[in-house]
């Protein structure tokens, strides 16, 4: 029998069954609609998480902290200082270094308004090596000029009394003075030289820097911070020596791929590190449980479509069994036999497989509106953008594997029925009413 030939038999006999056929059909689209929606909702979650991930900082950064230095069975790694930058840099497939230094800043004031944010003291050269990009202004220039990243503007006014948008906030700010109030504590060597320093309490100043620059979007840390220079955060901080150790140190790798291999290094070393890989990595393993949990449950209703393909062909056997009498009388095989009821299987299968995807991709779609609406509601119109946030993403791989997987279902719930008809005896199939 040509290729040609069974293509034909096996389209006229599903023609024959438009009723049965749309019925098991529409049972193989709920399967696979089931499992689709629910793996598209592990995917679209997992896509979610790792997009708010990079927003807490770029991909290709690595924070590095203070290592192990005592605990029994680590590497003792060296001071973050200035020696430790110049090693960093030399690192292979590191691209650029960024020590910090968090300012003792208990608030800002701007006129009337006072507001908490995180001061940090960086070089302010490596802003720019690290991306940054400044919205409005210039970077600061000497000790007495800040920048502010870009949500820092609206925090220091009153939105109640006034009616600033941030591009209106950014302008007014650019040239002012603004309050920084700093905390002195005592410096380790003073409490080393007098121990009754220690009970002293914390001594506060108030120093005006002048706003020169406000930087563009970037991520949720920077875009709530102030930037002044290093030697002005260690001043702030009652740091006097002259090789002074750094909190934590942004190392910048060439690229994402790198990341891990930079990581490992500084690890074995002895240095805690911290990047968005981190997380993804961690997080990677739960949800690949969660997405063959959700597959799992939704197989569940393709199983049900497969019983009931399985049941309209061996309904079929019984009222073809006359024409398969036929069909063998005339010198068709038994290999051929299967072949036309495993063909018919198998359409079903894809009919409901691609039915199914298509369903699912209007069902995923219509969810993500309704849920980006409902978050957009509770938030009072903060989400501004109600796109951004994805519930249900399907991807291709996903798609190609629903129209595969319910093609297989299809076939292999075809089988048994198949060889039932190809064995059965002609002449009995011949007499058959």
């Amino acid at each position: 029998m040509r290729f040609r030939d069974l293509a034909f038999l096996v389209v006229s006999n599903l023609r024959r069954m438009k009723l049965r056929l749309a019925l098991t059909a529409l049972g193989v689209v709920i399967g696979t609609s089931a499992i689709v929606l629910m793996v598209s909702l592990g995917v679209g979650l997992q896509k979610s998480v790792v997009a708010s991930l990079g927003d807490l900082g770029a991909a290709t950064h690595i924070t590095v902290m203070g290592g192990f230095s005592g605990q029994p069975g680590m590497p003792e790694s060296e001071p973050l200082d200035d020696r430790a930058v110049a090693r960093f840099e030399g690192m292979d497939n590191v691209q650029a270094v960024m020590p910090i230094v968090t300012a003792m800043v208990q608030d800002m004031t701007y006129k009337k308004n006072t507001t908490n944010m995180t001061v940090k003291g960086v070089p302010v050269d490596s802003l720019k090596a690290f991306g940054f990009e400044i919205a409005e202004g210039r970077l600061p220039r000497n000790d007495k000029e800040i920048l502010l990243g870009d949500a820092v503007p609206l925090k220091l006014f009153d939105l109640s009394a006034t009616e600033n948008t941030n591009k209106a906030a950014r302008l007014e700010l650019i040239g002012r003075r603004i309050v920084a109030t700093v905390v002195q504590y005592p410096t380790e060597g003073e409490v080393a030289k007098d121990p009754a320093a220690a009970m002293q309490e914390p001594v506060e100043e108030r120093h005006k820097l002048t706003v020169v620059g406000i930087l563009a979007p970037a991520d949720v840390d920077t875009d709530s911070s102030a930037f002044i220079s290093l030697d002005t955060a260690l001043a702030f901080n009652g740091i006097t020596t002259r090789r002074p150790t750094y909190e934590t140190i942004i190392v910048k790798a060439d690229s994402a791929e790198t990341v891990a291999g930079i990581e490992k290094i500084l690890t074995n070393e002895g240095f805690m590190t911290f990047s968005a890989r981190t997380i993804q990595e961690g997080l990677k393993q739960t949800f690949v449980i969660i997405q063959v949990v959700l597959g799992a449950l939704g197989a569940i209703a393709m199983i049900v479509a497969a019983l009931g393909i399985a049941n309209t062909m061996t309904m079929s056997i019984y009222e073809r069994t006359r024409e398969i009498g036929i069909m063998k009388a005339v010198g068709a095989s038994n290999r051929q036999i299967k072949r036309v009821f495993l063909s018919e299987a198998a359409i079903i299968g894809v009919l409901g497989g691609v039915g199914g995807l298509v369903f699912s991709t209007a069902g995923a779609a219509l969810a993500n509106l309704f849920l980006q609406s409902m978050i957009a509601a509770q938030s009072n119109g903060a989400v501004s953008q109600p796109g951004t946030t994805t519930f249900f993403y399907i991807p291709l791989w996903l798609a190609i594997f629903a129209i595969v997987f319910a093609a297989s279902v299809g076939l292999l719930s075809g089988v048994l029925p198949a060889v039932r008809a190809a064995n059965l005896d002609p002449l009995v199939a011949l007499r058959h009413e």
